[in-house]
């Protein structure tokens, strides 16, 4: 499932960026604002959280079914205030996929740690994470008669 077509990133509205080198962006709207008049933490979590899923898709592929990941821990700095725009950067680390990839195959599930950036319009970096993401085959439905 593509991570925008979920009903809460549609809410926040965050979408593909369109800055190179960007993976998801959050508009700079007055609803995502704080007491101080920046980006809410919890606003710049959700585009982090997003973009770590996006970034698993782009690395494992369409699922179909087959297998589901969900979150299972994540480590978060807030560095510096937010204004404006804010946009994603993320990785997973390459041997670390491949060996995620292995586990999969061979045991039906494995760990797999995205790291993610946000940066707002001044390329302030505002929030770093790592989000932890458990992969497992999906059990098949077994129908009883």
């Amino acid at each position: 499932m593509n991570v925008l077509d979920l009903p809460f990133n549609k809410i926040l509205l965050i979408k593909k960026s369109d800055v190179p080198d960007t993976i998801l962006m959050l508009e700079d709207r007055v609803k995502y604002q704080n007491h101080l008049g920046t980006v809410h933490a919890s606003a710049q979590y959700a585009l982090a959280e997003a973009s770590s899923g996006e970034i698993l898709e782009r690395n494992f592929g369409a699922w179909n079914g087959a297998y589901f990941p969900v979150v299972r821990r994540v480590e978060v700095k807030y560095k510096n205030p937010a204004k404006g725009r804010l946009f994603s950067t993320g990785f997973i680390d390459t041997d670390r996929a491949m060996k995620a990839k292995k586990e999969l195959s061979e045991k039906g599930r494995t760990l797999v740690d995205v790291m993610v950036k946000i940066v707002d319009e001044g390329k302030n970096i505002t929030f770093e994470s790592t989000f932890t993401w458990f992969i497992a085959k999906a059990k098949k439905n077994v129908n009883s008669d």
